[in-house]
């Protein structure tokens, strides 16, 4: 028998996965112009001047980024980084 709270918890986790679900949907393919203006619908901050200056392929990275921090956090969120991105940066200061 069911209580209150365990209908209440199969519910909640029914309703994220299902959006999960929904939103690891496989993005239709997008023209550039679509994707630069997702990316500002997102990222207010960028204007269409200064992705002007990215090819499509890393826009399209940006843009799969910006979705996925767009999703809800849990135990089971990962990000897979890019084989071509580095996981460790270095900066040094030139004197």
């Amino acid at each position: 028998m069911a209580d209150l709270f365990s209908i209440a918890r199969s519910n909640r986790f029914q309703d994220h996965t299902q959006r999960t679900q929904l939103m690891e949907a496989p993005p239709a393919a997008l023209t550039r112009e679509q994707v630069v203006d997702e990316i500002i619908s997102v990222n207010p901050s960028a204007t269409a001047d200064f992705l002007a200056q990215f090819d499509d392929t890393l826009l399209s990275k940006y843009l799969d980024h910006l979705r996925f921090t767009a999703r809800p956090r849990c135990g089971k969120s990962a990000w897979d980084r890019p084989g071509d991105a580095p996981a460790i940066m270095v900066r040094r200061r030139v004197v």
